[in-house]
């Protein structure tokens, strides 16, 4: 079966203490999802990146890996990551400005 990843990319933070708090919620998901072993939001990449080869600044990237492209989809439904977004605000673009694709790897 292929898997499913979030590509995500953060652009610009204009919310600092609110994106902090949603990454405090996400870490804790991430962190139960290893725990259990299920192969879910599995992070395999993140951090500013290396070298840009096009584009402008992006802050910082990260690849979350899922079991399949159901998953993740379901994952970005999942609960307690709707939890952690609501911390972003009614308008999580006045907190942050990124793009989030679900992708099926090949």
């Amino acid at each position: 079966m292929k898997k499913g990843y979030w590509s995500g990319q953060v652009i610009e933070v204009k919310n600092i203490e609110k994106w902090n708090r949603y990454l405090e919620k996400c870490g804790p998901l991430y962190e139960e999802e290893a725990k259990k072993n299920s192969g879910n939001f599995k992070v395999i990449g993140g951090g500013q990146p290396a070298k840009m080869v096009q584009g402008k600044n992006l802050q910082y990237a990260v690849l979350v890996e899922f079991n399949s492209l159901q998953d993740a989809i379901d994952g970005h439904n999942d609960p307690r990551y709707q939890d952690a977004l609501k911390e972003l605000g009614e308008n999580p673009e006045d907190t942050v400005i990124r793009n989030l694709a679900i992708i099926e790897g090949a």
